[in-house]
Formats: C-alpha cells, sequence, structure tokens
C-alpha cells in the first residue's frame, strides 16, 4: 500500500483542514457554511492521482482501445452507433478529443477531472462531516474505483448530478442527465428508481425490498434466463456462463451491510426524527448497494460488484449521518468503531486481497506529463 498512501494522508489532512475552516453547528449537526480553499486543494491532489496513472486495474485496456483509434475527422452523428449498449457518447467524446489531439494521459486526466471533481461537489454538497466523508471515499473503496471502470465512473458521476436534480425537484433535468448517463453505460438507467426511494427507512418498503433481494439471491440461478435477457435489451452481450462463477467476498457484502445493520438498530430514532428527502434517499441507496452484494453472493463478483458500485458512493453520506445522530453517549465509541472496521477492511482490500494494491498500480510523475505536453507544444510549433 506504500504508493497509496501519500494520496490517502494527503487527503486526510486536507479535508480535515476543510472540516476546521468550515463553520460547524454542533447543535444542527451540520454546517453552516464549508470551506472551499482547502478543498479544492485536496480535489486537484485527488483528480492528479487518478489521471496520472498509467496502470491499474483495465486501465492499460481503456488505453489500447483510445490509442488504438485514428480518426482524421470527428465522425457524424449518423456514424455513431447510438446502441445504449454500445455506449456512444463515451465513444464520441474519445473519438473527439482524439481527434483534437489529446494524448492517451490527456484521456485518463480528463475523466478523472470530471469524475473526482462531481464526486467530491457532491459530497461537499450533502455531507454533515467532510473528514468522515473523505475517509469513507477512500476505505468503501469508492475512490480507487475510479482508478479501475471508467465508463461506469463517469456515469455513475452524471447520474449524481441527476440525483441532485430531482432532489432540488427539476424532474426534467433528472431525466436528461440520467440519459446522458446511460449513454457513457446503461446501468445509470438504474438511478430511475430514485423517485420511489425518498420514504423513511425501516418502514414496509424497506422490509418488502429486503425480502425481494433475498429471494432474488436465493432463486438468482434459476433466473439468469430472465436476466440475460433484460441486459441484452440494454445491448450488452451476456450469457449465463457470465453469471456464473465465484461469487462476492461475504466480508465485501459485510462491508456493504454495515450500515443497514447500524440503521437497523437506530429504526426507533430515523422513525421519530424529521428526516429530509435526501437523507431518506441516500439512506436507501445505500441499502440497493447492500442488497445487490447479496445477489451478488450467489452469483459472479465482476458483474453484480460493478453493478453495486453504482451505489456505493452513498455509504459516504449516510454513515455520517447515521453516527452524528447516535445517542451522544455512545457516538465517540460507535464512530472509533466503525472507523477502525473500515480501516481493516481497506487494508484487506488494497494491500492483502487482489493481489496487492502496489502490484497492480504505476503511474508517471506531474513533471513528466508537464514535459510531455512541452514537447509537443514546441513539436507543433
Amino acid at each position: 500500500m506504500l504508493e497509496l498512501l501519500p494520496i490517502t494522508i494527503f487527503s486526510f489532512v486536507f479535508a480535515a483542514f476543510s472540516h476546521a475552516h468550515s463553520k460547524y453547528k454542533k447543535e444542527l449537526g451540520n454546517y453552516e457554511t464549508k470551506d472551499k480553499l482547502f478543498y479544492f486543494i485536496m480535489a486537484l491532489g485527488m483528480i492528479l492521482f487518478v489521471g496520472l496513472r498509467t496502470k491499474y486495474n483495465d486501465t492499460e485496456t481503456y488505453l489500447e482501445i483510445y490509442d488504438y483509434l485514428t480518426p482524421n475527422t470527428i465522425p457524424l452523428l449518423h456514424e455513431i452507433n447510438w446502441n445504449i449498449g454500445a455506449n456512444p457518447a463515451f465513444n464520441l467524446v474519445n473519438w473527439t478529443i482524439k481527434y483534437l489531439g489529446f494524448s492517451s494521459q490527456d484521456f485518463l486526466m480528463l475523466y478523472a477531472g470530471v469524475t473526482i471533481a462531481i464526486y467530491l461537489w457532491f459530497i461537499k454538497k450533502y455531507t454533515s462531516n467532510i473528514w468522515l466523508s473523505v475517509f469513507l471515499l477512500f476505505t468503501t473503496g469508492t475512490y480507487l474505483f475510479s482508478l479501475a471502470a471508467i465508463k461506469q465512473c463517469v456515469s455513475i458521476a452524471f447520474s449524481l448530478v441527476a440525483v441532485d436534480r430531482f432532489l432540488n425537484k427539476k424532474y426534467i433535468s433528472f431525466i436528461i442527465w440520467i440519459i446522458i448517463a446511460s449513454l457513457f453505460h446503461p446501468y445509470a438507467i438504474m438511478f430511475l428508481i430514485v423517485p420511489l426511494l425518498v420514504y423513511k427507512p425501516w418502514t414496509k418498503a424497506t422490509y418488502i425490498s429486503l425480502i425481494a433481494f433475498g429471494i432474488a439471491g436465493i432463486f438468482l440461478q434459476r433466473m439468469l434466463g430472465t436476466i440475460v435477457d433484460i441486459t441484452t435489451l440494454l445491448g450488452e452481450e451476456y450469457n449465463i456462463d457470465s453469471f456464473s462463477g465465484d461469487g462476492v467476498n461475504p466480508l465485501r457484502v459485510a462491508a456493504c451491510a454495515a450500515p443497514m445493520i447500524l440503521s437497523f438498530f437506530m429504526q426507533k430514532y430515523l422513525k421519530a426524527k424529521k428526516t429530509s428527502p435526501s437523507e431518506n434517499l441516500f439512506l436507501n441507496l445505500t441499502f440497493l448497494n447492500a442488497e445487490i452484494m447479496f445477489v451478488g453472493l450467489f452469483g459472479t463478483a465482476n458483474y453484480f460488484a460493478r453493478l453495486a458500485n453504482y451505489f456505493l458512493i452513498f455509504q459516504c453520506l449516510s454513515i455520517p449521518f447515521l453516527l452524528n445522530n447516535v445517542d451522544k453517549k455512545s457516538r465517540k465509541t460507535v464512530t472509533f468503531l466503525v472507523m477502525v472496521l473500515y480501516l481493516l477492511y481497506f487494508y484487506y482490500q488494497y494491500a492483502l486481497a487482489n493481489g496487492a494494491f502496489d502490484n497492480n498500480f504505476d503511474s508517471i510523475s506531474f513533471s513528466d506529463y508537464t514535459k510531455a505536453h512541452k514537447y509537443i507544444f514546441r513539436k507543433n510549433k
């Protein structure tokens, strides 16, 4: 994890500065005003770390695809495959920036900038604890997922814009952003469920959802034909074998279920409290993340884990909300316990499991990145 420690420590420190320079009202459990400067510096560092990578997970595959593009002109709209499963917006953007002369490193930097900037904008706007949300962004794996799945993550980012539009009662804009997000990756269409998830957690609807996903997990193998048909409609090329294999790691399922378990013990409070639509929605989307992960126990880890990751970021908002409302006598103890458990999970995921982070990651320095651009500028001149 040595490659990962500098950006992790940097982000935690500047998140702490950002929290310290914001006006926090303990009695309200929220901010009166939020710092911009330190948060911006943190965001810049996080974007550069993602954008300067040259290797991690499927990064090399993305680079090969981008390097293969040799457009002499930007394609006309009718030349693009607009099948939702073909990721038409992603392909069009890539074609355009390649035509404009963007290097493969620029390609990574562009998507890092858009994705991480939107993630952090959304968290800053809705969090009740800046430092804890950034801590969870790392320890849940949300931030590091952006080093791997470029299409999915930019799609998630645009889906967050859609969620914000919905919470501000701009429903047409909500639909438009969902469409844009789904043109980058079709699973964004799942966010159309958002209007149905503003109910209070742990009411009848919660139990119906738990039962439904429990049945889906147990009977997954019998439902594979239907699932393949649905993914085919979305333009994805899957078969029954694609959903068979090793399931999601139970530890990963437990980590995703932790907020749901915590909220279960707080349900009397949650029912009595006048919660906002955003608080209800973020908790229910966190539950959805855990429920999809549970189904993944009975299917293939790669498919269901990535599907669940569309809602992973909401843990970064729902956990601070829950901890902020734990009984005052127990709050510090519970918060400390949650932080220790997520740190252990973070260490396991990126130091022990999956071949360890350092073995799969490589990057260039910012100096090398800027030097390359100077060389290109001089050459073109």
